[in-house]
């Protein structure tokens, strides 16, 4: 129940129901595609373009 809470007070675009079905179908490891498909949206952070550049040089001294 504290994964439930937790999970609410993050995304409460969740109902009730809905945080139990994620997090009991996370223990499973089968959660719906339309739960994560919120909780992908509203947890996770986007990524900044800028820190994703990797660069690779080869600089022979």
């Amino acid at each position: 129940m504290h994964a439930v809470r937790t999970l609410r007070q993050r995304l409460p675009a969740l109902s009730p129901a809905e945080a139990i079905e994620y997090v009991s179908a996370l223990l499973d490891g089968d959660a719906p595609a339309r739960l994560v498909a919120v909780a992908a949206k509203e947890l996770v952070e986007p990524l900044n373009p800028v820190l994703a550049v990797e660069t690779i040089l080869s600089r022979e001294e």
